[in-house]
């Protein structure tokens, strides 16, 4: 169950000077307040939403929401408002979230030249996952058995499974085929800008 809501929090307050109170005529005795509201996940705060004011006599202790707030004090909550911004911590979640896509990003980056470094120089036991071309939700693997020169001497795994990360499931010796067969290290590269291999493991790395 995902728990989410929004919630507010006490910005700023300040006495607003000159202006007597609309209900007791008391001096000076209206304070203007602002409160950020924010959107928040699992009690995260995502982002904030509104900034309402409130004002509030510290003599008769009337309080007056945006709404009903007197004329005489609504310019001045509308400039506080402006001039006030809320806490940084209110953006925490969309910090998270840009923060995660960075970090994706980078494990992608260094994980896509770790393939190309492998393919170009391919090892025993290196296993390539390989995407069905008939279809692209099948994934099964290939392991490398030598390599001499520009030639690669494979096995391919005889079972396939709906999953793009197989190697888990299906990396048991018993489950490739005892036939091997040859591409070139060309080959192999045309089969990854093709998308039909899409990750390759030196296991022990």
């Amino acid at each position: 169950m995902i728990i989410y809501g929004t919630n507010g929090a006490h910005v700023h307050t300040t006495p607003l000077p000159g202006v007597a109170c609309p209900r007791c005529s008391a001096p000076e005795g209206i304070q203007l307040s602002v409160f950020s509201r924010y959107a928040h996940i699992y009690w995260i705060p995502l982002f904030p939403y509104s900034k309402p004011t409130v004002a509030q006599c510290g003599h008769c202790q009337q309080v007056w929401d945006e709404k009903a707030m007197p004329k005489e004090v609504r310019s001045s909550s509308q400039a506080l408002k402006k001039q006030t911004r809320a806490p940084f911590w209110h953006w925490t979640g969309i910090g998270l979230f840009v923060a995660a896509l960075g970090w994706g990003a980078a494990v992608s980056s260094q994980d896509a030249r770790a393939n190309a470094a492998f393919l170009a120089a391919p090892r025993a036991g290196d296993i390539y996952t390989v995407r069905s071309t008939e279809d692209t939700k099948n994934y099964s693997l290939l392991k490398v058995v030598s390599a001499k020169g520009n030639t690669v001497e494979l096995v391919a795994n005889e079972y396939q499974i709906n999953n793009s990360h197989p190697l888990s499931d299906l990396n048991s010796p018993e489950k490739y085929s005892r036939k091997p067969f040859s591409l070139t290290q060309f080959e192999l590269q045309i089969m990854q800008n093709k998308g039909e291999i899409t990750d390759v493991d030196r296991l022990g790395n």
